[in-house]
């Protein structure tokens, strides 16, 4: 019992000897880690409630529940997220009882509609059901990608037709929730198209629409190759011929001012182009008749030659017109002469030399090229001189062309450093700040510590002359020895200390102390 209250009263002493601030610590690391235990323990020894399934329909929720409650399974609802949870031991075990008996369906029925067929189903029920299945399973297999929450499709299959012009075309479309903070692309959007596309007979891509429940038409990214939606799924389009000439432009701008910067020095060349393509798609066609290079002339095709040689008496046949000599048995009086007949005659048909061909120009070339450089001339140095060869070093690099119609301006000035020096300044001055508060807050930690070694050393030199007080048969401490070591008092206590000041007083002094008590009588009467 002694121990007890010897330990109470040090105790007590020492918090006595504690400073508001040094007690305050103590009670708020106190509370903190009775909170801090109290939380443990009502965390492990509370059910630790895990979600079952998240984000379901009405109807699937309506169909796990009533297996939970057949069954006598613990389970809570939570409306914020349409989840149901259940104890973490029991959840996954739970999910494969769910999955054997094809829970959740997610809303949407696939081709199990097929596994209760009933008798007699007339043909369009059954076209009404095999389009119901063909939806719920597009919608089962668009909700796996990864921004698609929920997704609902609608196909629409026309009845076959006898004649090809009465035949009408297969439409589709997609609805699609995406999940929170998610966005589509034109990749996505075109996959989906292409799957929906290719799991109905007849349906083509053009045919298949997709939007969204913010009501954006998203089959529209893939709708036009000359425009080029962003990555995001925002309304925000450009042409693809002015992002193809500014990728142009900066390839050609950073060529020409890496070659600068590496002899003026970095931030010393301003370089804008400005790239006109030309995407107009030109198809041309000749045709070319020219003789043989090697020869002169063209190739003979047909050659036909004739040839009549007439020698004897009498008239060649084929003579002189008239009756003397085309009717036979017709004889006149003449002298027949010794005569010779020869014909010839030669064609050569030649061959037409043609030379035709067909040239087709390939949109993307570059029409006009338009360029200025500005160099920062802030000593003085770049000459007019200079200024030449900096613009044949550049028309070089750039595939400056006069014939084109292209520009080129190099100019030299001075840059204007104003911004620059007040980002210096500014950068200088925070850095500054930046040390003089690590500066004080290193000195705040280090006057924290010194005065907690400062309380520590105090409380240690207070614990010794404690014990030495006590080891010598508890002996009061003298004046000198409290204005030695002020924490005495706080340990022993000042009225005992006075206490036992005044007895060893009156044990040394009995005569001034017996005067003082008459002295104290006398004045009480």
């Amino acid at each position: 019992m002694d121990n007890i209250r010897r330990w109470l009263a040090s105790f007590l002493n020492f918090w006595a000897s504690l400073k508001l601030w040094q007690r305050a610590s103590i009670f708020f690391a106190v509370f903190i880690v009775l909170g801090g235990l109290i939380a443990l323990i009502f965390m492990t020894g509370s059910t630790n409630y895990e979600p079952l399934y998240a984000g379901l329909e009405v109807s699937d929720q309506a169909a796990i529940v009533d297996y939970l409650k057949e069954n006598n399974l613990p389970y809570r609802l939570d409306p914020k997220s349409n989840a149901i949870l259940m104890p973490g031991t029991s959840v996954y075990e739970t999910r494969l009882t769910l999955a054997q008996m094809g829970l959740p369906k997610g809303g949407t029925t696939g081709f199990e509609v097929f596994d209760d067929a009933q008798m007699g189903m007339s043909e369009f029920q059954q076209r009404i059901a095999y389009m119901r299945a063909i939806e719920g399973e597009l919608a089962r297999t668009i909700s796996q990608m990864s921004q698609v929450d929920n997704a609902r499709v609608s196909v629409v299959i026309p009845e076959q037709r006898l004649f090809l012009e009465q035949q009408k075309p297969s439409t589709a479309s997609v609805l699609l929730r995406l999940r929170p903070g998610a966005t589509i692309g034109p990749t996505q959007v075109k996959s989906i198209i292409h799957l929906v596309a290719h799991s109905v007979d007849g349906l083509e891509p053009d045919a298949v629409t997709v939007v969204d429940t913010n009501g954006r038409v998203l089959s529209d990214m893939v709708s036009d190759s000359m425009i080029m939606y962003n990555p995001d799924g925002t309304n925000t389009v450009t042409s693809v011929q002015r992002e193809l000439e500014r990728q142009h432009e900066r390839e050609l701008e950073n060529r020409v001012r890496i070659m600068l910067e590496q002899v003026f020095g970095p931030g010393s060349a301003v370089v804008r182009v400005r790239v006109d393509l030309d995407f107009d798609k030109k198809t041309s066609s000749y045709v070319e008749y020219a003789p043989n290079p090697d020869t002169g002339v063209g190739v003979p095709r047909s050659n036909e030659r004739q040839e009549e040689s007439y020698t004897g008496q009498g008239n060649p046949v084929n003579g002189n017109p008239g009756t003397t000599t085309n009717i036979p048995g017709y004889a006149i009086n003449s002298t027949t002469v010794q005569s010779e007949y020869n014909r010839s005659n030669n064609t050569t048909n030649y061959e037409i030399t043609t030379r035709k061909g067909d040239q087709v120009v390939t949109p993307g070339g570059v029409r006009r090229l338009s360029a200025s450089v500005l160099i920062d001339d802030k000593y003085n140095e770049v000459t007019e001189e200079r200024l030449e060869a900096l613009r044949e070093v550049i028309s070089s690099a750039i595939g400056f062309s006069a014939q084109r119609g292209d520009t080129l301006v190099v100019h030299s000035m001075r840059f204007s450093t104003a911004f620059a020096d007040a980002m210096a300044d500014q950068l200088n001055k925070d850095r500054m700040w930046k040390i003089i508060y690590g500066a004080i807050a290193a000195f705040s930690v280090l006057l924290i510590l010194l005065a907690a070694l400062y309380a520590w050393i105090r409380m240690k030199r207070a614990r010794l002359a404690v014990q030495e007080i006590e080891a010598e048969g508890k002996k009061v401490p003298t004046i000198q020895e409290m204005l030695t070591s002020p924490d005495l008092l706080a340990f022993q206590g000042e009225m005992a200390v006075l206490e036992e000041q005044l007895k060893a007083y009156a044990k040394s002094h009995p005569d001034e102390i017996a005067t003082l008590v008459n002295e104290w009588l006398s004045m009480d009467n």
